[in-house]
């Protein structure tokens, strides 16, 4: 038997004998009927019929309805019901038990203040303590039975306090489970983000030099044919490269090298004509920013080949920064578009700021601390 299987028939039996111990406290009604002198045998049986349903009802309303193991929501509807079936069978007995019958009061507060609210367990606390009181003041032959109402006043309060623990630890319990879902749902906004996030990294560069090498294709095909089949072949690599890397992506794989990037940017701006200023080593820049760089300069390079009609552009590697330069039209230094709003992030995420401006041209600034 597994350890969990031993914990949940632990469990079982601890609730079983939980609740059939209370039920020692019917043997004072049952003594009652059993030498009473003025109850005829059937009312006897009646009475004792209806006893013995109340205990059974009440154990299988304890173990199963108020410390069962199903869903709460399916606990909070069964309860109640549960209640109302006990109070009409203790009802019943009123018949031949008269006020004995409130020595199953307590058992009905139990179930009470484990079935309703708060409020509604009070008032049904404080109408049987006050009909245990006022009761014997209205029906004849009925006396008060003071260690009854002293048993009453101990019980209730008890249970109520059992109640309120226990909607405590409800409470706690569906605010983690919220929190868990919410935590969830962030898991998945967030990997959503970076799918995104690095889709467009790597199609927006690699479209980006597809398209500058197709158009180079075209102009060569008349001029230069061999050239243009160099091209074409080149064109045929970067956009197989470009499908692994989206999928490695998708599958959560993708860590871009910066030395690698620092080819493929030299091969994007030959391409567009761009004379590339760029560093040989790319172990300048620190181990642990070799990643997010590689990231900054795939997106910067892909904006100057886009946007930026430079002829010249330079890249700078420290250990916690890198600087790209161009001397084209400039950017926006509000930094706006998808790519640069997902490179702002990722150099966030990584504690670094990102800084972009220059008067004539762009120059890009990651620094992280």
């Amino acid at each position: 038997m597994s350890a969990i299987s031993s914990r949940l028939t632990a469990w079982r039996d601890l609730r079983w004998a939980f609740a059939a111990v209370w039920l020692l406290f019917l043997a004072y009604p049952v003594l009652t009927v059993s030498k009473s002198d003025t109850m005829s045998t059937a009312e006897r049986v009646y009475t004792l019929v209806l006893l013995g349903g109340f205990a059974v009802g009440y154990l299988l309303t304890c173990v199963y309805v108020l410390f069962g193991t199903s869903r709460h929501s399916d606990r909070r509807r069964a309860a109640p019901v549960a209640f109302v079936a006990l109070a009409v069978v203790a009802a019943a007995t009123t018949v031949t038990l008269d006020q004995e019958v409130f020595a199953l009061a307590p058992y009905l507060m139990a179930v009470a203040a484990l079935s309703f609210a708060l409020p509604v367990s009070v008032a049904i606390f404080v109408l049987l303590t006050g009909s245990a009181v006022v009761m014997p003041e209205i029906v004849d032959g009925w006396e008060l039975d003071t260690g009854v109402v002293v048993m009453l006043l101990v019980v209730g309060p008890t249970v109520l306090a059992v109640r309120i623990l226990r909607a405590r630890k409800e409470l706690r319990e569906e605010s983690e489970a919220a929190k868990r879902s919410l935590d969830e749902q962030l898991a998945i906004v967030a990997e959503r983000e970076r799918v995104a996030r690095d889709v467009h990294d790597i199609l927006g560069h690699s479209l980006t030099v597809m398209t500058v090498k197709s158009e180079l294709a075209g102009r060569l095909m008349d001029v230069d044919p061999t050239a243009a089949r160099a091209e074409l072949a080149d064109l045929h690599r970067i956009s197989r490269e470009a499908l692994a890397e989206v999928r490695t992506t998708v599958g959560g794989l993708r860590s871009p090298d910066l030395a690698t990037e620092l080819l493929a940017a030299d091969t994007a701006l030959t391409a567009s004509r761009i004379a590339a200023d760029l560093p040989a080593d790319a172990t300048v820049a620190a181990p642990q920013n070799r990643v997010l760089f590689a990231w900054v300069l795939r997106e910067a390079v892909t904006n100057v080949v886009r946007h930026s009609g430079a002829t010249t552009c330079r890249v700078r590697l420290q250990p916690n920064a890198i600087d790209i330069v161009d001397d084209g039209v400039g950017l926006d230094g509000s930094v706006s578009g998808n790519g640069l709003r997902g490179l702002r992030e990722r150099v966030q995420a990584a504690g670094g700021t990102l800084t972009l401006g220059g008067d004539h041209g762009t120059e890009l600034r990651v620094l992280v601390p």
